[in-house]
């Protein structure tokens, strides 16, 4: 049988055993015990399953045949979807639901998202059967293409706990909304999403709950625009596939180490990269996203329209220059920050400095962003950084005939490279910064 192409990302054994090195596997992550709980039959009485796919759905007797209908096939839909995509399906129960195939349960007052079984199954890293819980289609957020929208988000968290038992929320929720936004497109959903995403962009990238879909689908879109050679979700689903850990008999949390940045950190390393590269470069494509898409970065974001703008921290003109500037907010681990200066009204031959403080212990990466007449990227200077400095300065020449400069900056996680950035770690203080711009 061929390799799938989420085995495809990185260097099979050896990679893991790098990984493996790079963090310790002991590292405490979520609990075991989900905090879904599996109805029993008693709750969901009927059901009914799928004639050609291990799919059943299960129901109380006030839920309508034709809604149980609508969510078998809302579900054969994305579990069809992701097998053209090479994605496994998700780790058979036993016995758990009735039978192998994989449960749904429509509940009323039910969020829609996956659930984990503590039954141990073997392998050489931490995997785990899981179900879904769904509210009945036609019923408030189900109405239209959501309905099939959380169906496939649900179905693909339950294939992510196969390929990694231990992966933190945030990655979950991430991962999760973009294999649904390809599947099961709901433009909707995931326009509110992102709107809210860009909003905020001082927020880690992954900080959602898995409960409902989440602007972060930006991150794995990113990464398959940027660096995928394979089929779209290759990258992230990757990521998962090589970041499993295995965790002691017993233990009361999953050991979550390595995770999907440890492997995506290994990942950029064999690029020469670090992982604050990729963070910069993703702040700066989603600063082109929505109506303010140039078609050259974020290949699929122009359909958010408005909705899909990055929220700038400051907007000034040039006549206003020299400018001390700070954020609302300080900005988290991960997290972006972005300040528009116009150039209408700069004489030829104009320079600008740019000079950055910032708080320790985090490293700030810092980017000057050329934007032409037609808001397209025309060019970038980013600025040389010093680790484990909090200071950083550059003066960038060639503004003629620009629109403006956007100063892009990341909040690289920690300066202790022992120490990187880890969404599992607890608690992650934000960090205020100062931008002085002199003409």
């Amino acid at each position: 049988m061929p390799a799938p192409p989420y085995s495809r990302l990185l260097c099979g054994a050896a990679m893991l055993g790098a990984l493996a090195l790079a963090s310790p596997a002991t590292a405490a992550g979520r609990p075991r015990i989900s905090p879904v709980e599996r109805p029993g039959v008693a709750q969901t009485p009927i059901e009914v399953c799928s004639f050609d796919l291990p799919l059943c759905v299960h129901a109380p007797t006030a839920v309508p045949p034709p809604a149980m209908l609508a969510a078998l096939a809302e579900l054969e839909h994305a579990w069809r979807a992701y097998a053209a995509l090479g994605l496994p399906a998700p780790l058979d129960d036993g016995l758990l639901g009735g039978g192998h195939a994989f449960d749904a349960y429509l509940m009323r007052a039910g969020e829609p998202r996956a659930g984990w079984d503590m039954a141990p199954a073997a392998g050489t890293h931490d995997q785990t059967s899981a179900f879904a819980v769904l509210p009945p289609p036609g019923r408030g957020q189900r109405r239209g293409c959501a309905g099939a929208s959380d169906a496939a988000r649900v179905l693909a968290q339950a294939i992510a706990l196969r390929l990694d038992a231990g992966v933190d929320d945030g990655s979950l929720a991430m991962a999760s909304s973009y294999l649904a936004s390809l599947v099961s497109p709901c433009g909707v959903l995931e326009t509110v999403a992102v709107d809210d995403f860009q909003r905020a962009p001082e927020r880690e990238i992954v900080a959602a709950s898995p409960q409902a879909m989440d602007g972060s689908l930006l991150f794995p879109m990113f990464l398959d625009d940027r660096y995928g050679n394979g089929g779209p979700a290759a990258v992230v689903t990757g990521l998962l596939g090589v970041s499993g850990q295995r965790t002691a008999p017993g233990a009361p949390e999953w050991a979550t180490e390595p995770d999907l940045f440890d492997a995506l950190l290994l990942a950029e390393r064999d690029r020469r990269l670090e992982a604050g590269d990729v963070l910069l470069e993703f702040a700066i494509a989603r600063a082109f996203a929505g109506s303010r898409s140039d078609g050259a970065h974020l290949s699929d974001a122009d359909r958010f329209g408005a909705m899909g703008r990055v929220r700038v921290e400051w907007s000034v003109p040039w006549a206003t220059l020299p400018r001390r500037l700070a954020p609302v907010r300080p900005i988290q681990p991960t997290g972006a920050t972005y300040v528009w200066l116009d150039l209408a009204g700069a004489p030829s031959g104009a320079e600008l400095t740019f000079v950055a403080d910032w708080e320790l212990p985090v490293p700030f990466y810092w980017a000057l962003v050329k934007v032409d007449g037609e808001g397209r990227e025309a060019g970038r200077v980013e600025v040389a950084r010093i680790f484990g400095a909090s200071h950083a300065e550059r003066t960038v020449v060639g503004l003629e005939g620009l629109a403006g400069v956007l100063v892009v900056g990341v909040n690289g996680g920690h300066i202790d490279r022992a120490n990187t950035y880890d969404p599992d770690d607890a608690p992650h203080e934000p960090h205020g910064y100062t931008v002085t711009l002199v003409k």
